[in-house]
């Protein structure tokens, strides 16, 4: 949706904010915690060629998709539903953003385990239309931030960052790495409350804190799949063509016998027990709510408010990528004057305009990235399954490190529907 002026457009996982400050908050990590002390190597930023074909995405198909719920244990909707987008005639006035925001939820209420709900999510829809998710074909599994920071490298404007690799078969596993998993918000901007007053909570998705969604598709011959969080949509009665929409459903929690036959051999708990449930070990229990429905990816929405001052000086090459990683294909632009909205600029990822931002500025770094996902790629199948890599990009300058301790970023049950 927007983010934080001293890390504007370096960092999300939205979620729902806490009205009211929080002394609590715990210090940062540092870059570097659980490395080993050299790296291993650094990774070039790889020029490009006059052959390198153009970037495209294609094959998008929606994978999965949940809503986050406030609870002691991780408790996920699926398949969850983003907030509606209420198209709220202007002007109307918000209060500024105040307490505390999610920077990463996922890492937040999954640390040791970032991707697991992801898996969890994919599987459970696959089951249900009475499929079984080809995970060994995939190349990459990451959240779109990833592949983002990658960008932002790649352009020479990253910010410090970090990103776990593990190889799962064939399979690259990137998991988002950050310093902190919340951030105080400072009462100087307005994009939470600007949602809040823009939108409806999906019908089966009351109480939940943030919808995220992943699907799998083609980069220029690289199969992925990519997570990102979703922060409203066009309400539809039309279903896409590609996508089984199953009926939307109010929330309540699976039985157990029938979470396990959804989940083909996935252990989570349906109850708000912390006790490890055999062949999950110290990664956290799931809890699984059915609930929502499932949206065209016609109809999603990203959300961004800015000033009236710093309406004409957008980053669209920052902004860009985040919209075509994800196939969002509806970016709404809300102008305000200390948060009286005035009015909302809609553009589409089609639109000419956008076309000539991305020939024009995005193009070549997106041909960079390839070239890079491809060098990692082989670099991390290089090390084998025991391998623990991390990248890290301190002042500009990606190296590649070895971390100290050998524990899995899934389970070994999840790990075997990777293998061939």
């Amino acid at each position: 949706m927007f983010n934080f002026p001293r890390y504007r457009g370096h960092g999300r996982g939205r979620g729902a904010h806490t009205p009211r400050r929080d002394a609590a908050l715990p210090s940062d990590r540092h870059i570097l915690v659980g490395l080993s002390s050299n790296s291993l190597q650094a990774i070039p930023n790889l020029s490009t060629q006059s052959s390198d074909k153009e970037v495209k995405i294609t094959d998008i198909r929606y994978a999965g998709s949940y809503n986050w719920m406030e609870k002691p244990t991780p408790t996920i909707i699926i398949p969850g539903s983003p907030a509606r987008w209420s198209n709220r005639a202007t002007p109307y006035q918000v209060h500024p953003d105040d307490g505390v925001a999610f920077k990463d939820q996922n890492g937040y209420r999954c640390p040791n385990s970032t991707l697991l709900p992801l898996i969890v999510a994919v599987d459970y829809m696959s089951n249900a239309d009475h499929e079984e998710f080809d995970w060994a074909a995939i190349d990459f599994v990451t959240d779109r931030n990833s592949l983002r920071k990658l960008l932002r490298w790649i352009g020479g404007g990253a910010s410090d960052f970090r990103i776990d690799t593990q190889l799962a078969g064939k399979t690259i596993l990137l998991n988002r790495w950050e310093n902190r998993y919340k951030e105080q918000m400072l009462g100087n901007t307005f994009g939470f409350n600007f949602e809040r007053a823009s939108t409806t909570t999906a019908h089966g998705c009351e109480g939940s804190t943030g919808h995220h969604r992943i699907i799998r598709y083609d980069l220029n011959g690289l199969k992925m799949v990519v997570r990102f969080e979703v922060d409203a949509c066009i309400p539809t009665v039309t279903p896409e063509s590609s996508v089984t929409t199953p009926r939307s459903v109010s929330p309540s929690t699976t039985n157990f016998d029938d979470l396990i036959d959804a989940l083909s051999g996935v252990s989570l708990g349906t109850t708000s027990s912390t006790a490890p449930l055999p062949g999950v070990g110290t990664f956290p229990n799931i809890t699984i709510i059915k609930g929502g429905t499932v949206v065209p990816q016609s109809s999603l929405v990203e959300l961004t408010t800015r000033s009236i001052r710093n309406e004409n000086s957008f980053d669209w090459k920052e902004s860009y990528p985040q919209l075509f990683l994800s196939q969002t294909p509806h970016h709404f632009l809300a102008v305000h004057q200390y948060g009286h909205f005035h009015k909302v600029n809609k553009r589409k990822l089609d639109s000419a305009e956008l076309n000539e931002v991305a020939a024009a500025t995005i193009q070549a770094d997106l041909k960079k990235l390839k070239r890079a996902l491809d060098y990692i790629k082989e670099l991390v199948v290089k090390h084998g399954e025991r391998g623990r890599l991390s990248l890290v990009c301190q002042e500009g300058e990606l190296r590649v490190f070895e971390r100290t301790s050998q524990a899995s970023c899934l389970p070994d049950d999840i790990l075997q529907k990777f293998d061939l």
